[in-house]
C-alpha cells in the first residue's frame, strides 16, 4: 500500500542511478515500524519538458510518498525528515552544482476508501 513516487528532469546525472535509488527509497521507508515492506512500490517520471520559475535551479527531483492515514503526526514528520534526508543523499552531485531543486511530500492515503 505505501507508494514512492520519484519524479526527475532528464537532466540529472543522477538519472542513470534511478534502480539504485528507489531501492534505497525502499528501503529507508520500509525501515519504519509501522510500514508493510512486502506492500511497499516505488516508481519513476522521468520529466523530459518542464519549466522552472526565474532564479530556480535547472532541473528538479520531486518525491511523493503516499501511506495509508491513521499514523500520528510526529510518526508522519520522521517519514518525511527520514525521507527527504535519503533523497537529499543521493541527488548530492546535483546539490552542490546548485542544479536541482529537491522537494519530498508525504500524503495519506483514506483507509477507508483505499482499495487492494
Amino acid at each position: 500500500m505505501p507508494h514512492i513516487l520519484l519524479e526527475t528532469t532528464a537532466d540529472l546525472p543522477e538519472n542513470s542511478a534511478i534502480p539504485d535509488i528507489l531501492e534505497a527509497l525502499t528501503a529507508k521507508l520500509a525501515s519504519y515500524d509501522t510500514i508493510d515492506s512486502k506492500s511497499l512500490k516505488a516508481y519513476h517520471g522521468l520529466r523530459s519538458n518542464w519549466a522552472m520559475g526565474e532564479g530556480a535551479p535547472a532541473g528538479f527531483a520531486h518525491c511523493c510518498v503516499q501511506i495509508l492515514s491513521g499514523r500520528p503526526l510526529d510518526l508522519r514528520r520522521d517519514i518525511a525528515q527520514g525521507m527527504y534526508d535519503e533523497l537529499r543523499r543521493h541527488f548530492a552531485e546535483s546539490i552542490r552544482a546548485c542544479e536541482v531543486s529537491i522537494t519530498l511530500e508525504l500524503r495519506e492515503m483514506d483507509r477507508e476508501t483505499y482499495c487492494k
